[in-house]
């Protein structure tokens, strides 16, 4: 993994040759939530169904362990 950009909630990386936008936020009444979305090489996101990531996870969890984070399937 490389990372593109890293600001505040958001990162841009390039795994696997291709690229992400990975997203913490907090969801009223969920809590804490960090997702993964295919990106282009800008950060604009050209999916918006997840791709990984994880409910009670903050971004540098997920960016720590991408490979795990990439293939998580949560409910």
């Amino acid at each position: 993994m490389r990372i593109i950009n890293k600001k505040d909630n958001k990162a841009l990386i390039y795994y696997n040759n291709e690229f992400y936008v990975i997203s913490e936020s907090v969801v009223p009444f969920t809590g804490l939530e960090t997702l993964i979305f295919k990106s282009d090489a800008q950060g604009t996101i050209t999916d918006w169904i997840e791709v990984g990531g994880g409910k009670g996870l903050t971004l540098n969890e997920v960016m720590k362990d991408i490979d795990a984070y990439m293939t998580r399937r949560w409910g």
